[in-house]
């Protein structure tokens, strides 16, 4: 990770690593099932909510630029590789509706754009802020550093499970596919100490399942169905490959 450039209190992480836990479940759930609102505004409200904490967090750091370019050769290797682990895994089921291709505009909008959002919200920034707490600590070295490490892949599992308990999609074991998939993400990032490797791989990640007709959350008319019917269909979710729910 790129440390801090300047002194951080261990309470001041641990207040902006619940302000990401608090915006990852409210954009989700206050928009798409309260609000009801499509997912082509909800990219767009996403990206704002994942770019305004990410802005935050990289001026209370004194991150700069480092935060972006350090080590960026590992974060784009990180991304090819688990990008393509993830497509992998979804070719080995038949697409939903091989399509071959898709627009410029959804391939922007809900391939790169989206894909950087959550590969911001849910896999860099709490990463980043737990490492950092630790960091503030002096545990980040030697052993200590491999407990960092699992504290700040524990967290990132729990942004990325609040976030998609915010759709009525995933309130239940449909969860597992989008939670093992971007925990791969999160560790790419980990690994590499760049986000490209988070959202470079969950670009990959929206394209691949974009090509193979699978929908994207907000799913179209899914708040304004019976929750008994979400919870039937959630109870097929075993049956989809990691990585490859509707949406990441």
């Amino acid at each position: 990770m790129v440390e801090p450039k300047i002194t951080i209190e261990w309470g001041g992480a641990l207040l902006l690593l619940g302000g990401v836990i608090g915006g990852a479940f409210l954009v989700s759930w206050l928009l798409t099932d309260v609000l009801h609102v499509r997912r082509a505004p909800y990219v767009g409200a996403l990206s704002l909510v994942a770019g305004g904490l990410t802005a935050g967090y990289v001026v209370w750091s004194g991150s700069g630029t480092a935060f972006w370019i350090e080590r960026w050769p590992w974060g784009l290797l990180g991304a090819v590789l688990a990008g393509t682990f993830l497509t992998l895994m979804i070719s080995r089921q038949p697409a939903v509706q091989e399509i071959g291709g898709t627009s410029a505009v959804t391939s922007i909008w809900e391939g790169m754009i989206y894909g950087s959002a959550e590969g911001l919200l849910l896999s860099v920034l709490p990463v980043a802020v737990t490492w950092q707490m630790f960091h503030t600590l002096g545990w980040t070295g030697g052993w200590s550093g491999v407990v960092a490490g699992s504290a700040a892949v524990a967290a990132s599992v729990v942004v990325i499970v609040v976030h998609h308990l915010g759709y009525r999609e995933y309130r239940g074991r449909a969860i597992l596919s989008p939670l093992v998939g971007c925990t791969v993400l999160s560790i790419a990032y980990l690994l590499t100490a760049n986000p490209i490797a988070a959202m470079g791989g969950h670009i990959i990640l929206h394209l691949a399942m974009l090509r193979r007709g699978m929908e994207l959350p907000p799913h179209a008319g899914v708040g304004l169905i019976p929750m008994a019917e979400i919870d039937e269909e959630s109870t097929h979710a075993e049956e989809m490959p990691v990585g490859a729910s509707r949406g990441n």
